[in-house]
């Protein structure tokens, strides 16, 4: 890596700062913040001490200080007006659910948006202005790069009859497919899985992570997602937010795959040659 780091916010661009080399090196070293955490604590009537219920832990806060450096103050300025246009991230914090993605040095990503900036103009003639700018996260780990697993129900002509019979008679056997895989990195991480048809009633599994099963049918050209990741956690139909999971399912913000060694099942009623897709991150808790 080049001791860059990188903030890309899609549609607003994408800008790197950081390097003593870049167009805006630090000025001090990166504050990356600790996690927000919430508990459901309570005191006991009548008695000394306190009884503790579940923490939770939210996003945190990154802070870094910066310099705009230019060979003029007008270079400098406009140097500072280009970084300040990214970090609003005008389409991102316009758009519910959008995120933006920070990137360290060390190639790791966190997802959240920009937040304060603040400028520390200089006296005329330094070429350069200060800048502090914060960051806040959906969750508090750090991501590596996207693996993925397919799993693919392999098409047959052996499936039973569903009644009542209807014509012309279809024959649809309910059958699934397996499929392993490993997950690095040090924390559990999430998922998102994307299940595409032919195929009736899916059903997606890791045993020990999550089940999900759809009360749906996907013909060849469609497809159901399930997004676990903090911040966005969805289920949609043709990437329209309507499509539901059934009350068996696993709840989603506790769909999250540990390291280690998995597999991942996909069953259902087809009579095609339906799959399913898991992606996933691995998870550290620093940058």
């Amino acid at each position: 890596m080049n001791g860059d780091w990188t903030l890309d916010c899609g549609p607003d661009g994408t800008i790197s700062f950081g390097s003593q080399q870049s167009k805006y090196p630090l000025a001090i070293a990166p504050e990356i913040g600790d996690a927000d955490r919430d508990n459901q604590d309570s005191k006991l009537t009548g008695v000394d001490g306190a009884s503790f219920g579940a923490d939770t832990v939210s996003g945190q806060t990154d802070a870094f200080g910066l310099t705009a450096v230019g060979d003029t103050d007008e270079e400098a300025r406009a140097l500072y007006d280009e970084f300040r246009r990214l970090w609003r991230a005008d389409t991102i914090r316009s758009t519910p659910g959008a995120v933006a993605t920070l990137t360290a040095p060390s190639g790791r990503s966190t997802f959240g948006r920009p937040r304060r900036i603040t400028p520390a103009f200089y006296p005329p003639g330094s070429a350069a202005i200060g800048i502090t700018a914060d960051f806040a996260t959906a969750d508090d780990l750090w991501y590596g790069d996207v693996e993925h697993l397919e799993v693919q129900i392999a098409s047959s002509q052996s499936g039973g009859f569903v009644f009542p019979m209807r014509f012309p008679m279809v024959a649809r056997g309910y059958t699934g497919a397996s499929n392993g895989f490993l997950v690095a990195g040090s924390r559990p991480t999430w998922p998102v899985i994307t299940i595409r048809g032919q195929i009736l009633n899916p059903v997606v599994a890791v045993p020990g992570a999550f089940t999900f099963a759809a009360p749906t049918s996907l013909a060849y050209d469609e497809w159901l997602t399930i997004d676990t990741r903090p911040g966005r956690r969805f289920v949609t139909k043709n990437g329209v937010q309507s499509a539901k999971l059934t009350r068996a399912s696993t709840l989603l913000p506790s769909a999250s795959v540990r390291p280690g060694a998995h597999t991942m099942t996909l069953t259902g009623s087809t009579t095609g040659s339906p799959r399913a897709r898991i992606e996933w991150r691995p998870a550290f808790t620093t940058p």
